[in-house]
């Protein structure tokens, strides 16, 4: 096992239980709060994550990997003081979503490398909290900025060990291009998570992701479309009747806050996307069809220490 970091310091992999490999704290748009800071509430907000955090340790959840990346909102003083308050590991990254980061356009690629390196090692802004996970997205194609970032993060991965997991639009087999560019970089694909894999009904597809080396990310459970549960659950046991639990996490990408939509609407229109979903729910969902509670223990436990074991840069 390995010591790795988390928002409220250094963390053994083989302390990390039950983990959550692709959820947020807070999603937020920067430009608002930047001219319209009177529109976060962060008294509120922050005693909202902490009853959602601490109702997910509840439910057996020790970890959540907060994949919230640089212009999303991330909030490393948020979440480390959520963290501290409701007794939650939770793991921050760094890394850019698929829209253009304007910031990087007419700058050279070693400034973005070099920001994701400084966030995981040295710490991210003057908050003293390192990033542990690398962010990066492809939607819905992959253009050339977005490889851009890609390529970006995979030699900040490299230089430093702190696996990527990845945003993906499933329906365009997009983790295929990721896994293409990642390979070109030198990656293990082994350290690396496809996220949203399970947004996808195409099993070869996700196979293909598998057998390529890396993780398939299971972790859009909660959300009713493209996908319903019943779906997911089916998918992720065919995968594990084919040999595949040790190459599969779980997650909702759900968030204590999400700013797309008005304060409350997803607690109201999507009742199941939160942190606890995944073991009060869904877990028996797949005892149902069949999985073993080795293999559940695998997804849960085993795959997220395993792959934050393996920090060494190379």
């Amino acid at each position: 096992m390995a010591t790795i970091q988390s928002a409220t310091g250094p963390v053994d992999t083989s302390n990390l239980g039950f983990t959550l490999m692709h959820e947020h704290v807070l999603v937020l748009w920067p430009p608002m709060y930047q001219q319209y800071p009177e529109l976060f509430d962060r008294e509120a907000q922050m005693a909202n994550a902490v009853g959602k955090l601490r109702n997910a340790i509840a439910a057996g959840v020790r970890t959540i990997v907060d994949l919230t990346p640089i212009d999303l909102g991330r909030d490393p003083r948020f979440i480390r003081e959520a963290a501290e308050k409701s007794g939650m590991q939770i793991i921050v990254a760094t890394g850019l979503y698929y829209q253009v980061p304007f910031y990087f356009h007419h700058r050279p690629d070693e400034e973005m490398t070099a920001l994701f390196v400084r966030d995981i090692t040295v710490g991210i802004g003057q908050t003293g909290v390192r990033a542990g996970v690398i962010k990066c997205a492809t939607e819905p194609d992959m253009h050339a900025m977005n490889e851009r970032v890609l390529r970006a993060s995979a030699k900040a991965h490299r230089a430093t060990g702190a696996p990527i997991c990845t945003h993906t639009f499933a329906a365009n087999k997009t983790g295929l291009d990721q896994q293409r560019v990642f390979k070109e970089e030198g990656v293990d694909l082994g350290r690396t998570v496809i996220g949203h894999s399970d947004d996808s009904g195409d099993l070869p597809y996700l196979e293909q992701i598998i057998q390529n080396g890396s993780y398939c990310g299971m972790d859009r459970i909660g959300l009713p479309r493209p996908r319903t549960d019943e779906q997911r659950a089916d998918m992720v046991a065919k995968l594990v009747e084919k040999g595949y639990a040790e190459r599969i996490t779980l997650s909702h990408d759900a968030s204590c806050h999400i700013d797309m939509l008005p304060n409350g609407a997803a607690d109201a229109v999507l009742p199941q996307w939160n942190y606890t979903h995944i073991p009060l729910d869904i877990v028996p969902m797949l005892r149902e069809r069949g999985v073993s509670d080795a293999a559940i223990q695998q997804m849960t436990v085993g795959n997220p220490a395993r792959l934050f074991s393996q920090n060494s840069a190379y």
